[in-house]
Parts: structure tokens; sequence; C-alpha cells
């Protein structure tokens, strides 16, 4: 409970008994903790050296049986005598508190320099910023800014992927980096072209983000690279199936909002490879408003909220999703979710 403090569990042994019999000497603790002389004497050290133990002369009387006697009277061996725990370990703990006070202070500092450092890394490249629009330039500037975009995002990735691997390399998908931001409760929606047209690295590519629970789909085609990030800022590259021309960094609200459709339009209309491995007739049951439905539901939209969205009053919804789940055998919202994700619908 001390090791804090300085005092390793031996030493504290030591120090807790000391408390308990102020009197006794080494060789009556070493036997009470069944612990060697040597290892006692270290601890008396160690307790010593946290000025927990302080050393004093025996003042008692010289009765002329001791042979160390000094001249003067007094017993010649000093002793160490317990400092008041109040005072030492207070002591202690407020060195300790002074210490973690200097490195938080440090800690502090590092963060700014690492932020700097950061700010320069990321923008290395940028040509313009001009409100609440930059542009970079270079590969290794677009590079960087998407993965900047990437790993600050805290809820929400949308990916538009219209190349594959080593196709375009700084729109390459940096498929542990999804996988780490997905085990960090991020979710991560990717479009890219039919399977068809994609290299055997990309299928790979998509069946590992499957497999760490992003949401894929395809499409025929697709208007450029872009990645928006907890639907505050976009990346979109400067051309339509290339970087070479480098890219734009987007926060303002107006643009989002199209960029947003877009993508939710191109979404509802993709394919999800689940989908696809089922039978060919399964998507089709379910009809663009029941896909809608689930969608708004997997974004965490109110019932009303829902409703509104599908031009439908309040109890047409819930019985959209009374009807969907007893298809999907769903007990729960959040089991119709799982069943809705499972089917590719979301």
């Amino acid at each position: 409970m001390l090791r804090v403090l300085g005092l390793d569990a031996g030493t504290e042994s030591v120090y807790r008994l000391m408390l308990e019999h102020p009197s006794w000497g080494v060789d009556a603790l070493a036997e009470a903790l069944g612990a060697a002389r040597a290892d006692v004497l270290t601890a008396l050290d160690r307790l010593a050296d946290l000025a927990l133990l302080r050393a004093a002369a025996d003042t008692e009387p010289d009765t002329g049986s001791d042979d160390d006697a000094g001249s003067d009277g007094t017993r010649g061996p000093t002793t160490l005598r317990l400092v008041p725990p109040q005072t030492g370990l207070a002591a202690l703990l407020a060195r300790r508190e002074e210490e973690l006070r200097r490195t938080q202070l440090e800690v502090d500092a590092t963060r700014a320099a690492v932020a700097d450092l950061l700010a320069d890394y990321t923008a290395q490249g940028r040509e313009s910023a001009t409100g609440a629009v930059e542009r970079f330039t270079g590969p290794d500037a677009v590079r960087r800014c998407l993965e900047h975009l990437t790993l600050h995002a805290a809820a929400d990735l949308r990916v538009f992927a219209p190349t594959g691997t080593g196709e375009n390399a700084p729109w390459e998908l940096d498929v542990s980096l999804y996988e780490d931001r997905i085990a960090q409760g991020v979710r991560v929606r990717v479009l890219h072209l039919d399977s068809t047209a994609g290299s055997p690295e990309r299928r790979r590519a998509m069946r590992r983000l499957a497999q760490a629970g992003a949401e894929i789909r395809t499409v025929p085609s697709l208007p450029l690279h872009m990645s928006i990030a907890d639907g505050e800022s976009a990346l979109l590259s400067t051309s339509a199936h290339t970087a070479r021309q480098g890219a734009v960094l987007i926060r303002e609200p107006s643009a989002l909002v199209g960029l947003h459709a877009l993508f939710s339009h191109l979404w509802d209309e993709g394919t999800s490879p689940a989908a696809a491995a089922n039978d060919a007739g399964e998507a089709a049951d379910y009809s663009a408003q029941e896909r809608a439905l689930l969608r708004f539901l997997a974004d965490g939209l109110t019932d009303e909220a829902v409703a509104r969205k599908l031009g439908i009053s309040l109890r047409s919804e819930r019985r959209m999703i009374s009807g969907l789940s007893e298809r999907f055998g769903a007990h729960s919202r959040f089991q119709l979710g799982l069943q809705a994700a499972q089917r590719g619908l979301l």
C-alpha cells in the first residue's frame, strides 16, 4: 500500500511491525517476520533513508555492565528510533505529491510540444488555408492529412474508396488503422467499387475490415476519394481518380450537408457483400423505405425523427418496426440492428 511512497513490501512489513513494537530489536523483528537478519537491516536502512527512522544516542545511565560504554557516562552505540508516522509519512506524501506535480507539468509541456510537432507535420504541403477550407498539395501531404483525420475521428467515419490497393498510394486504405478505430468504438462505413472491378488485394482488405466490424458496400462508380470524420471534417481528392493534384479539407457546415447527402444517397444505392452472398432475392424482400428506417435507427434517431424523415406517421413507423422485428425474430432494438447488419441492410 505504501509502495508509492518508496516502501517495498518487505520494508513496509518491518515498518508496520516497529509501529506495533517500537522497542523490538533486529533479531526480534526478524524472528517475528520469519525473515533473514540481513533483510531486516536492509529495510531499516531504507526507512532511515526515507526519514522514517532517526538515529539517537541511548542516554540511559551507565551501570558499568556494558563493555561498550563511553567515557562520558552514556552508552556508545546509537539506536534507530521511529519518527512519529504522522510526521514522517506526511513528509513523504508531500514530497511525492510535489514530484507528481512536477511530472504533470512536464507531461503538459510535452503534450503541447507534441501538438505543435503534429500540427507542423500535418501542415507540410499545405498550399492554402482560407476559413473552413484548406488545400494540400502532394501525396505525402494528402497521406498525413488523411491519417490525422482518421486518427481523430471519435464516432463516425464515412469513406469513398474508388481505387484499389497500391493504385493510389496516398488514398490507400490503412486497414490496421481502421481496425484500431473500430476497436475504439468508431463506426466505419466504406463505399468502394464492385468487387468485379477490384484487385485481389482490395478484396482481401475489405474482408479484413468487415471482419473487424466495418460496414462495406459496393457501387458501380464513385466520383472521387473522400473521407468524412464525425460529420465535422471532410477530405476530398481534387480530381476524380487521382491524388496527384492534392486534396481539400472542408469544415464548412453547409458544404458538409451536401457531402453527407451524397454519401447517404450512394450508401442506400450500394450493395453489401452480405446481401450479395445471401439468396439472390433476399435483399429485394425489403423495401427502400424499410432499409432507410433501419439505417436511421442505427444512426440513433428517435422514432419521431425517423417518422419525420420517412414522411409517415409515428404509428406507421412503429408498425414497420414491429413487422421487421417479427420477420427477424428480434426481441429488442439492439437485436433488430444486429440482424439488419447481418443481412446487409445497413
